[in-house]
């Protein structure tokens, strides 16, 4: 009779590790255990391949993995129909996937599958900026994306949405709203967040510029509101202040003091819920204070940092002074250690994290009829 001796689970598991992404999402069907392992952000956390930055030159795409060794990995945008030397204007972490700014549209990526779905921008508005992605309550992936009637900075920004399913456009008319009050707001020029299909960003009042707070935009409702006030005051020009996502339900800021380099990050005490904005409460998870510290927000771009939080430590990427990328790991109030991607020639590249996932990326109405051409 055969050995019908089972593998244990520890040593499947860690063979599943080293197995390439697109394979594992073909081996999700083979039962519940295995399906909810690889939904499981610890097993894509161990994945030999999995990576937590990217990182775009002029003409080149890099995965940057800490493992803890770091390692530099060469990515290709894969668009069908596109020239494949395009580049993306911009990298728009959201959450489970990349929105890349592009050419007159915009591709969703999943880097880690190496999935792409392209949206072509619309045709009386061609030079739309594609802001962020979520999805409204039945699931449904939309997109927000901005454009002036004018050029000058100084006219009102207006809005748009995009819906994949139908490959619909709709004008977004309404205006931000805070409690009633219709002022003018300035976005900060971090990029903001998505959690549960909900798009989050710093803003401040035109008159008090820099009092900070969020505001989230809702794909169901499409419409803007204030969300919570941020608890950081007398900010500067060249301070650092970047949300993030922390333990996928809650958020993390993290603020580093331009005058002093003192770096701070707060998170939300319980999970997100896009209609308690008024519930939320910051605490205290991290303060370094090392007055040798480079700037985290160098003078010539003034691109903001790029972070996550591993465990107790914080992970960061920035620039050096001469545009060089430099990834930082501090804990325990002291630099761990600081290491600059040689392989990464171009400088000033734009970066930005991602946190690799199993979910395939949503395929518009357009997409899905050309597939079955």
């Amino acid at each position: 009779m055969a050995n019908k001796e089972k593998l244990p689970w520890d040593l499947i598991e860690e063979i599943l590790t080293r197995v390439p992404p697109k394979s594992l999402v073909r081996f999700k069907i083979v039962s519940k255990q295995w399906n909810a392992l690889f939904i499981d952000k610890r097993f894509i956390n161990k994945h030999k391949k999995m990576f937590r930055f990217i990182l775009r030159t002029r003409s080149k795409i890099y995965s940057v993995s800490i493992n803890p060794k770091i390692e530099v990995r060469e990515l290709t945008l894969d668009i069908p129909g596109l020239d494949t030397h395009q580049i993306p204007k911009k990298l728009i972490d959201c959450n489970e996937f990349l929105l890349c700014r592009m050419d007159k549209g915009a591709v969703i990526w999943n880097p880690w599958l190496r999935q792409t779905t392209w949206i072509k921008s619309e045709v009386n508005q061609p030079n739309l900026v594609f802001n962020a992605l979520g999805y409204d309550n039945n699931n449904g992936y939309k997109t927000l994306a901005s454009y002036r009637k004018e050029l000058d900075p100084a006219t009102l920004t207006c809005w748009k949405t995009h819906d994949l399913s139908s490959d619909a456009w709709r004008d977004q008319k309404g205006v931000l709203i805070y409690d009633g009050s219709r002022e003018r707001i300035t976005f900060h020029i971090s990029s903001g967040v998505s959690l549960n299909g909900t798009y989050y960003r710093a803003a401040s009042y035109d008159k008090t510029k820099y009092l900070f707070f969020l505001v989230n935009f809702d794909f169901s409702w499409y419409n803007f509101n204030k969300f919570c006030d941020l608890p950081y005051r007398g900010n500067h020009d060249r301070d650092a202040l970047v949300l993030n996502i922390f333990r996928g339900d809650r958020f993390s800021l993290l603020k580093q003091s331009h005058l002093t380099k003192k770096i701070e990050i707060l998170v939300t005490k319980n999970k997100i819920d896009k209609w308690s904005g008024g519930d939320v409460e910051w605490i205290n998870f991290m303060q370094v204070s090392l007055p040798n510290l480079p700037d985290l927000v160098q003078i010539v771009s003034y691109d903001q940092p790029s972070y996550f939080i591993d465990g107790k430590n914080l992970v960061v990427c920035s620039y050096d002074e001469t545009g060089r990328v430099w990834i930082y790991v501090l804990g325990d109030n002291k630099l761990i250690s600081g290491t600059k991607i040689d392989l990464v020639v171009d400088p000033w590249p734009l970066h930005c994290t991602y946190s690799p996932s199993l979910l395939s990326v949503p395929r518009g109405k357009r997409v899905e009829a050309e597939s079955q051409v």
